[in-house]
């Protein structure tokens, strides 16, 4: 009987041991794309920069309804390749949901936005409550990425594809040499600093 107790002593300090470990360990929130409408809730107010309407205005917001033009279904076609609209090749650099490497989305996300804000930004799901999106710090601890020339240049190649040849790493459309500098400036939209 004595050891019967001693069991039953340990096996429950051993369920509670359990518990507390579980209770007290901080559970890891998936990521999700927010999508861009999202994020111009905030971000499409003039007093803030309206980065939103900068983005809107790009062809960054035109990258993934341009694999269903013609000029993209015939290139497929004559290439023999699957339809553009579906091959991972365009879809990686066409669209924020193959660009980041996350799986789940909000509502609010929707394909078509092109390479939206959290293509460049990451996955928002953390970072884009207010409070955080005012502390710099806070941003990027919670995934939050400072869009910059690395993350351009992994859809834009430093030399442009003149043949149109299919290539892993260089889209048969980018006919011209990616200067990062000259890109940067048709894209960049500030934070407005004083408003914060």
């Amino acid at each position: 009987m004595k050891y019967f107790s001693y069991f039953i002593f340990f096996a429950f300090l051993a369920a509670l041991l359990l518990f507390l470990k579980n209770a007290l360990e901080p559970q890891s929130e998936s990521l999700y794309l927010t999508g861009s409408e999202k994020c111009g809730e905030c971000h499409g107010l003039k007093n803030e920069g309206n980065q939103f309407e900068i983005w809107k205005n790009s062809r960054h917001s035109e990258a993934y309804t341009s694999l269903l033009s013609p000029k993209a279904k015939d290139f497929s076609a004559k290439s023999n390749i699957e339809s553009p609209e579906k091959n991972t090749l365009c879809l990686k650099c066409h669209t924020t949901e193959h660009y980041v490497n996350v799986t789940e989305k909000s509502g609010f996300f929707n394909i078509s936005e092109g390479v939206g804000c959290e293509a460049c930004h990451g996955a928002g799901s953390k970072y884009s409550p207010a409070e955080i999106m005012k502390d710099e710090s806070l941003f990027i601890y919670n995934g939050g990425i400072k869009g910059d020339e690395k993350s351009c240049r992994d859809c834009h190649s430093e030399k442009g594809n003149k043949e149109q040849k299919i290539s892993e790493d260089v889209c048969p459309f980018q006919e011209n040499d990616f200067e990062f500098k000259t890109a940067f400036e048709k894209i960049k939209h500030p934070v407005n600093k004083d408003k914060q």
